[in-house]
């Protein structure tokens, strides 16, 4: 490849490639569906609702926890003062004057009633069990006490009593060396304890209710205003456009790590797409470039024809050329139609069923069909394929990129040099198929671009060469959509190398 004018080729498009019929998209029916049936949602109000719900459960937890904690306390001081209840109702007992002394009882020193609606129940029984007194409504004739403390529903209302069993009498005599001893029954209504649990109940409750709602207008204020520099981002994103491309995500959103992945992605696919639509006007100009240079010499030849007439051999040397003329123009569209074909399969993600093919039998076929222009230029084309090399792929497209590569060898190169075309495989399952030339090699400053679609070093020679400088693109677009790398590696005075690597099982998507 010569230095000064180094160019990409045409690539070999046949008519039957070119009237191939594009591929069709694999329809998802179910994914659209699916999608249709999802509603918009409110990120925030997401947020709002599961940090309400938190801080509601935490304060059900804490009601209940309060509850079993008071009720524990309460039923302890419940019982304390039952306890205390019975002791004195057990005070109450006296013994007579009388020789020997008895017992008897005073009602008037039992203690104050609990409840003025369910009056406090006691029994008193002699140490022989005989009953020394009870009050007014005895206790319940079928209940048992069991243990200290016991409780029992008398007409539906829930009592809890106390039994002192066997106890001594508190009433002092100096004749009675050994006190007597009773058994005290003690019960009181619990209703009113109850009440005071549902009345604390209702009053934790309702504090942490409004400390709910406090709390949750706090939260939907603090998720709101913390989401703001989210608004600010979109909003400024909103902004680009074909004719700005300007985009200055806000400090706060610079700022915040949650937002940080966000906004450098923004940037990044904000870059990709100024890159493309540079590139696309890139490719529409340089095509209608192209097609314009095409249909003004076809233009001028008509127009030197009909200028004034003409012997017939100068009219068929005049049509010969337009023949010639069109040719290239067709295979121009060939190319740009192979082109995106290729590109459209990729984006849209058709899959082809591919065969299994020996990539040495397309490099002979490529340098069959190379093998009259390297002839012709004195040049020896030189397969080197150590070993045979398996991968799924088309024949037609791996023989396509190996005759574009070819053609720009042999075009690129002196008289009387060779051009080596090496097969082989990698480690990682990699195929690898370089070629390789004698020329001068590429400057390093057009490497980067030696892949881009109508790309030349040197644009005067593109007419004596037949090239548009699409060969090479379309090997890039063919190879990629193989899953594979290709590279141009090159040395000043040493030629250039193009190196295609290719995976033996590649996800193909292609044309």
């Amino acid at each position: 490849m010569a230095s000064g004018s180094w160019t990409q080729s045409e690539p070999a498009v046949t008519s039957a490639e070119s009237n191939r019929a594009a591929p069709r998209p694999i329809e998802r029916p179910a994914q659209s569906d699916a999608k249709a049936l999802r509603k918009p949602f409110s990120l925030a109000g997401r947020i709002i609702a599961r940090v309400i719900i938190c801080q509601l459960v935490l304060t059900a937890a804490l009601t209940i926890v309060a509850l079993v904690y008071a009720r524990r306390e309460v039923a302890l001081g419940f019982d304390a003062a039952l306890n205390g209840r019975a002791i004195h109702t057990l005070a109450a007992v006296r013994y007579t004057e009388t020789k020997p002394p008895d017992l008897l009882f005073d009602p008037s020193l039992l203690p104050a009633p609990s409840s003025r609606t369910h009056p406090d129940l006691f029994e008193i029984r002699r140490s022989d069990g005989s009953l020394l007194a009870r009050s007014p409504t005895s206790l319940p004739a079928d209940w048992k006490a069991e243990g200290e403390f016991s409780d029992f529903r008398l007409n539906g209302v829930p009592y809890r009593a106390v039994i002192l069993r066997n106890v001594p009498v508190l009433d002092y005599e100096d004749s009675i060396k050994v006190p007597m001893r009773v058994t005290v029954i003690f019960a009181a209504s619990v209703l009113r304890m109850h009440d005071q649990l549902w009345d604390l109940g209702m009053s934790v409750g309702g504090v942490g209710l409004v400390l709910l709602l406090i709390v949750s207008a706090v939260a939907a204020w603090g998720v709101r205003r913390g989401l703001e520099p989210l608004r600010e981002l979109a909003a400024q994103a909103g902004t680009i456009s074909v004719l700005n491309w300007e985009f200055r995500p806000p400090a706060e959103a610079s700022l915040a790590k949650e937002l940080v992945p966000l906004t450098g992605a923004i940037e990044t696919v904000l870059e990709r797409l100024q890159e493309s639509f540079r590139q696309q006007r890139d490719f529409t100009s340089d095509a209608a470039h192209e097609l314009k240079t095409s249909v003004a010499i076809v233009k001028s030849t008509l127009q030197s024809l009909l200028h004034r007439p003409r012997p017939e051999n100068e009219y068929r040397a005049g049509l010969e050329g337009l023949l010639e003329d069109c040719g290239r123009l067709e295979d121009l569209l060939g190319s740009l139609l192979r082109l995106a074909r290729i590109e459209q399969g990729r984006e849209n993600g058709v899959m082809r069923e591919l065969g299994v093919t020996e990539i040495t039998s397309t490099c002979e076929a490529a340098v069959s069909r190379i093998q009259s222009l390297a002839e012709g230029r004195n040049i020896n084309i030189q397969l080197v394929a150590p070993q045979e090399v398996h991968l799924q792929g088309d024949p037609e497209d791996l023989e396509l990129i190996w005759v574009n590569l070819l053609e720009n060898a042999v075009q690129y190169s002196p008289a009387g040099s060779n051009v080596v075309i090496h097969v082989g495989r990698e480690s990682g399952g990699m195929a690898c198929v370089s070629v390789h030339d004698s020329g001068p090699g590429i400057p390093e400053e057009q490497l980067p671009h030696v892949f881009q679609r109508f790309y030349r070093g040197d644009p005067s020679r593109s007419r004596s060469t037949g090239g548009f400088g699409l060969g090479l693109a379309i090997c890039k677009a063919i190879v990629t959509a193989y899953g594979g790398q290709i590279a141009a590696i090159s040395r000043q005075e040493q030629g250039t190398e193009i190196r295609v690597q290719l995976p033996i099982r590649p996800p193909i998507a292609t044309s």
